[in-house]
C-alpha cells in the first residue's frame, strides 16, 4: 500500500503542476491511435514467455510539452515452463507523457499513469477454478506504470505519429501468475509500437486551422495551400509546379531581353511555432535571373513597434539562412518578413509583409518543462529499475 501511495502522489504532483502551469493549452489536440507489441510477466515465474498485446488509446494535448491520455486493450501472459498457463489482462488506464522535444520529427517522452485491469487465468482454454473456494481465477486489480519511448513525425501537417517504446506496469495483485510465494506482487513488461493520428478540437482564431490568424487571413474558409510561395496571407495561390514553371519562364524571358524587370520571387515555408527563448532558424529560396542584392528577415514580439533586421546568408545560388534571435522569442508570439531585393531593384519578393506579417506561436518554459519531464523519468524509471532487478525473497 505504501507504494500505491507513492506512485498516486506522484500522478497527483503532476497533475497539480499543468493546472497551475502557464503554458497554453487553449489550443489542444486530440489524438486517437493504437498500439500492438508483446508482453511478459516479472514475477514469481522464473521463465516468462512472451505474449501479444495490443491497446487503443486517446491522449489530449492541452499544450506542446504534455498529453493526458486514456489506453485500453487486451494482453495474454504465458508462462515457459507451463505451456497451458496463460492469463488475459485488460487494462484501462489514465496517464499522463511528458514530451522532451515536441516541436522536432523525433521526440522523446516519459509517462506515468495507473488504472484498473481485469484479469483471467486459464489452463489449457479452460478457467482455473480455486480448490477451496470454488470462485474461477479472476477478478480486477490496479496497474500503476511508468514507461516511455520515440515518437516519429510521419508527415508534413506533423498530425500522424509512430511511436515506440517500453512499459512497466506494478500490480497491486499477487494473483495474476498463480503464484504467491514471493514477497512482491506481479508486475508486467510491454514493448510496443503503434500509430496516432491527431486532429484540432478548436479553430478559434485560426477558422480554416491553416497557421494565418482570422485577423490575417484573406480566405478564412480555405486553408492556405503551404507551398511556400506567399503562405503569409492565408490565400491559396497557383499549384506550386505552375507557378514554378511561370517563375522560371518569365526569369528566362526577361534574361534574354537583357532586362530585370521582374522583382524576385521568394519561396518559404513560413514558422508557425517555436520555443521560448531559442533562435528561429529561416530558410529563403530567392529565383532571381541575374543578382540578387540584399535577403532580409524583419522581425519583432508580438505587440512591440519597432522591427529588428537581420542579412540572411547565401548557401548555394538560391539559398539563404538566417536566424530570429532567441531574445525576441517569447509569448505572445513572433511576427516576421522575409524579403529579396535584386541588383536592378525591380521591386521585393516577400513572404509576409509588415502589414500582414508570418506569425509565430511560442511555446512558454520550456525549460521548466523538461526539467519536469527528467524529474519523472529519474524518479519512475528508477522505481522500475529497482524492482525489475531486485531479487524476491
Amino acid at each position: 500500500m505504501k507504494k500505491a501511495r507513492i506512485a498516486w502522489a506522484i500522478i497527483f504532483a503532476m497533475v497539480s503542476l499543468w493546472r497551475t502551469s502557464e503554458a497554453g493549452g487553449d489550443k489542444g489536440t486530440l489524438g486517437v491511435g493504437f498500439r500492438a507489441g508483446i508482453t511478459q510477466f516479472e514475477s514469481d515465474i522464473q521463465n516468462p514467455a512472451l505474449g501479444p498485446l495490443v491497446y487503443g488509446h486517446v491522449k489530449f494535448n492541452p499544450n506542446a510539452f504534455l498529453s493526458i491520455g486514456t489506453e485500453f486493450g487486451w494482453g495474454e501472459l504465458k508462462d515457459k515452463a507451463d505451456k497451458s498457463f496463460k492469463t488475459a489482462i485488460m487494462p484501462f488506464e489514465l496517464d499522463l507523457t511528458f514530451n522532451f522535444l515536441p516541436l522536432g520529427k523525433v521526440n522523446p517522452y516519459v509517462l506515468i499513469g495507473g488504472g484498473g485491469v481485469y484479469w483471467n487465468s486459464t489452463r489449457n482454454g479452460l478457467r482455473i477454478i480455486d480448490k477451496t473456494t470454488s470462485k474461477t481465477q479472476e477478478g480486477i486489480d490496479s496497474f500503476v506504470k511508468t514507461g516511455g519511448g520515440l515518437e516519429f513525425i510521419l508527415n508534413q501537417k506533423r498530425n500522424l505519429t509512430l511511436s515506440i517504446g517500453l512499459t512497466y506496469r506494478y500490480s497491486f495483485s499477487d494473483m495474476l501468475d498463480q503464484d504467491y510465494s514471493g514477497d512482491e506482487t506481479d508486475q508486467v513488461i510491454d514493448i510496443y509500437g503503434g500509430l496516432t493520428y491527431y486532429f484540432k478540437t478548436s479553430t478559434k482564431g485560426d477558422m480554416d486551422s491553416d497557421g494565418v490568424p482570422d485577423l490575417l487571413d484573406l480566405d478564412l474558409r480555405t486553408p492556405e495551400d503551404a507551398d511556400g510561395y506567399l503562405d503569409h496571407d492565408g490565400k491559396p495561390d497557383l499549384q506550386e509546379g505552375d507557378r514554378l514553371a511561370r517563375m522560371m519562364d518569365m526569369k528566362a524571358d526577361s534574361a534574354d531581353q537583357g532586362e530585370d524587370k521582374d522583382p524576385p520571387y521568394v519561396v518559404h515555408h513560413p514558422v508557425r511555432i517555436a520555443e521560448e527563448g531559442r533562435d528561429i532558424n529561416l530558410t529563403v529560396n530567392v529565383i532571381e535571373n541575374k543578382e540578387v542584392r540584399v535577403v532580409a528577415a524583419l522581425y519583432r514580439t508580438k505587440g512591440e513597434k519597432s522591427w529588428q533586421v537581420r542579412t540572411l546568408n547565401s548557401f548555394g545560388s538560391t539559398i539563404y539562412q538566417g536566424k530570429i534571435p532567441g531574445i525576441y522569442v517569447k509569448p505572445p508570439g513572433v511576427e516576421y518578413a522575409v524579403v529579396a531585393v535584386d541588383e536592378a531593384v525591380s521591386g521585393i519578393g516577400y513572404s509576409g509583409l509588415p502589414k500582414r506579417p508570418n506569425v509565430i506561436e511560442v511555446i512558454a518554459k520550456p525549460k521548466q518543462w523538461r526539467i519536469l519531464s527528467a524529474t519523472t523519468a529519474i524518479l519512475s524509471w528508477g522505481a522500475a529499475g529497482y524492482l525489475i532487478y531486485r531479487k524476491q525473497k
